[in-house]
């Protein structure tokens, strides 16, 4: 099944990291967060006083980001993640696209204290595939896919559309708490119980008890959301995430730089760029057979903040992998050579 596919699309992350970050961010661990003179900008504030702003100026020409959200407003977000691979091994090249749609609607119920008291509701999912294997596709705002592997994802995901959770986030974007999870997963198993046998139900409720669970859905969020730095900047200068990966036969590095370019035309730009370094070495006990892995990837891109409430108006992130996997077992070697383009856009 495309059941497969994780409730929530996003930047998916190659291995599991071994620290967090001070401010629970799950993209990278923050191990440096150092401000440094950058490029000149141009900045526009004309239409928004600090009162109205998401972006508070001090008196050293600093900005101190923040969410600047009003109750009774709705704040779409839109989450589209494009995947193009293509993977040759032994003279033969396999390529395959993906894509993944998640919509989801914000509603502020209520503002105090810097925090917000948020209903999220589920608008929207789709993906779709293109293989060898060939092409596989549901929307839940289209009808039943006569495909039957297919049509199961459907109903799941259909089942979830509609349905709402709440939570509390302060304005930096960290989650303090969710609740109304639970109901939601009982009201999908209870739409979806005459279509799956006992056995089918049981995998279901393991996916839904895990992809809506507070952890998961805190994570999501502040992946995507929790993007702010930890420190005031002035525009031109950048943060930087670094971290160094060890898990299991797992060795590397991440690092993330966003900078602050600009304020033009309302909005607060952020640009983003990175890399990442990372190989392991798997020897498979039955076979003998020694797999070496070696995996770089760049990451660029662009944020666009709204300037008044600290939304994303707009996302776009591109990661490039080259991958190169070496079997061997005594004198006998082969070579598998892979690239994929990810390119994940918000709103």
């Amino acid at each position: 099944m495309l059941l497969a596919a994780a409730l929530f699309a996003g930047c998916k992350k190659d291995e599991k990291k071994t620290a967090e970050s001070e401010n629970g961010k799950t993209e990278t661990a923050e191990v440096e967060n150092k401000a440094v003179e950058g490029q000149s900008a141009e900045v526009d504030e004309t239409a928004f006083s600090d009162t109205d702003s998401a972006l508070k100026k001090n008196e050293d020409e600093s900005y101190t980001f923040r969410y600047n959200l009003k109750k009774g407003e709705s704040y779409p977000f839109k989450l589209v993640v494009n995947s193009n691979q293509s993977l040759t091994s032994d003279g033969k090249t396999i390529k395959v696209h993906s894509s993944r749609t998640v919509i989801f609607d914000y509603k502020v119920e209520e503002v105090q204290n810097n925090q917000f008291t948020i209903k999220a509701t589920f608008k929207k999912f789709a993906e779709s595939s293109d293989s060898p294997m060939g092409q596989l596709s549901y929307d839940t705002d289209k009808t039943k896919p006569a495909d039957k592997e297919v049509a199961m994802s459907w109903l799941i995901y259909k089942a979830i559309t509609g349905q709402d959770f709440n939570m509390v986030m302060n304005n930096k974007g960290k989650v303090l708490s969710v609740t109304g999870l639970d109901k939601i997963i009982a009201n999908v198993m209870t739409k979806v119980k005459g279509e799956f046998n006992a056995e089918d139900q049981k995998q279901i409720k393991e996916f839904l008890d895990y992809s809506l669970s507070k952890e998961s859905i805190t994570s999501q969020f502040e992946e995507s959301l929790n993007i702010f730095p930890d420190k005031s900047m002035k525009v031109g200068e950048k943060w930087e995430d670094t971290q160094n990966i060890s898990e299991g036969p797992v060795k590397g590095q991440n690092r993330i730089t966003r900078t602050f370019k600009e304020i033009k035309d309302g909005k607060a730009i952020i640009v983003v760029d990175g890399a990442q370094d990372v190989s392991s070495t798997n020897v498979e006990p039955k076979s003998g057979i020694t797999a070496v892995t070696k995996n770089k990837a760049t990451v660029s891109g662009q944020i666009d903040l709204d300037y008044e409430t600290g939304w994303i108006r707009t996302g776009k992130i591109t990661k490039t992998e080259n991958v190169n996997t070496t079997y061997s077992k005594g004198d006998q070697k082969e070579t598998e050579t892979g690239t994929q383009t990810i390119v994940t856009t918000v709103n």
